[in-house]
């Protein structure tokens, strides 16, 4: 009866720790693809950003002052390749106008 005692308080005793690691290394992996998944969101960001400064470089160059309600247009594009194609049209249109028509 005593080692029936016993070896139930082991075996809670075992389950308990393996438990708390269980879920220590659950954490773990969690904040690991947490990290990995917040650095690779920061690093598509972070060249969506500056696709769009290439875009309005272009047409500062080409055109002069680029009005603001077109900055604040391509500013708001989260679609890559959208802006890759807007930046042939800012590198080709003869216009502003046009360049803005293929925005449209």
């Amino acid at each position: 009866m005593m080692e029936s005692v016993a070896y139930e308080m082991i075996k809670k005793e075992g389950y308990e720790e393996g438990l708390q690691r269980g879920m220590q290394q659950g954490m773990q992996q969690g904040m690991q693809q947490g990290m990995q998944q917040g650095m690779q969101q920061g690093l598509q960001q972070g060249m969506l950003a500056d696709a769009r400064e290439m875009v309005l470089e272009a047409l500062d160059e080409r055109f002069g002052l680029i009005p603001r309600d077109l900055e604040e247009r391509i500013m708001a594009i989260d679609s890559r390749r959208q802006i890759k194609g807007l930046l042939r049209h800012a590198l080709r249109a003869q216009s502003l106008d046009e360049f803005r028509k293929a925005l449209s």
